[in-house]
C-alpha cells in the first residue's frame, strides 16, 4: 500500500481551479493508494475559504458602489461604458463565488468519506508543546504554529507505518520543500512531491 499525505494547500487550489490533476487523482484515485490528511487541514481550508469569500464580498460591495455612482452620471458616455462592464463583472464576480464555493464543499465531502484523518493525540501535543516551551522555539517550520501541527501530525502517523511507501504532496514549497524539512520527512521514509503533476509522473514509473 501507498499511503499519500496531502495538506490544506490541495484543498484550497482544487476549490480554486488551480490544481486540475489533483481534482481528477482524488475522484479516480487506486486503491493501492490510502488518502491521509491531519484533521487540521480541514479547519485551516475553512478559515482560508471564509477569509478569501470576505474579501471577495468587500470587492462586490464595491464594485456596486462604483456601479451607483457611474449611472447617477447623466452626461459621460465613458460613464454608462463603464457601468455596463462593472455590472458585466459583477455578475460574473458572483458566478466565480459560486463555483469556488461548489468546488471548496465538493473536495471536503470527497475527503471526509475517502481519506483518513490524522486527529490530535497526547503525542503530537506534547511534541508541539515542548517545543513552544522552549527558551527558543525550536519549531520545525519557523514561525508557522499551524505548518508544525501537519508536519508534526505526518510525521507521527508514517512512524505508525514503518513498511509503508509514504509520500507526501504539497504545493507550500516555501515552508515543506526546506532543507531541514526534507532531511526530516526523508528521515521517516516519506516522499515530497511539490505538484501533482510530479507526483503523478514517479508514480506511472513504479506501475502501481
Amino acid at each position: 500500500m501507498l499511503i499519500l499525505y496531502i495538506e490544506t494547500n490541495m484543498i484550497m487550489a482544487i476549490a480554486k481551479g488551480r490544481d486540475l490533476e489533483a481534482e481528477q487523482f482524488l475522484l479516480n484515485s487506486p486503491s493501492s493508494i490510502h488518502i491521509v490528511i491531519p484533521a487540521v487541514c480541514y479547519i485551516e481550508a475553512i478559515n482560508t475559504y471564509r477569509k478569501d469569500k470576505e474579501y471577495q464580498l468587500k470587492f462586490q460591495a464595491e464594485m456596486d458602489k462604483q456601479i451607483n455612482e457611474s449611472i447617477r452620471d447623466q452626461k459621460s458616455i465613458h460613464a454608462k461604458s463603464f457601468s455596463r462592464h462593472l455590472q458585466k463583472a459583477s455578475i460574473e464576480n458572483t458566478l466565480l463565488l459560486n463555483d469556488i464555493q461548489n468546488r471548496f464543499s465538493e473536495i471536503i465531502n470527497l475527503l471526509i468519506e475517502n481519506a483518513e484523518n490524522i486527529n490530535f493525540n497526547s503525542g503530537i501535543i506534547k511534541v508541539i508543546s515542548d517545543q513552544v516551551l522552549q527558551e527558543k522555539e525550536t519549531f520545525l517550520i519557523k514561525n508557522d504554529l499551524i505548518d508544525n501541527l501537519i508536519s508534526q501530525s505526518i510525521l507521527d502517523h508514517a512512524n505508525q507505518h514503518p513498511n509503508d511507501q509514504k509520500v507526501f504532496i504539497s504545493g507550500n514549497t516555501k515552508d515543506f520543500s526546506k532543507q531541514n524539512v526534507q532531511e526530516t520527512l526523508n528521515g521517516a521514509d516519506i516522499q515530497y512531491f511539490s505538484t501533482t503533476k510530479n507526483f503523478m509522473g514517479w508514480l506511472e514509473s513504479q506501475s502501481l
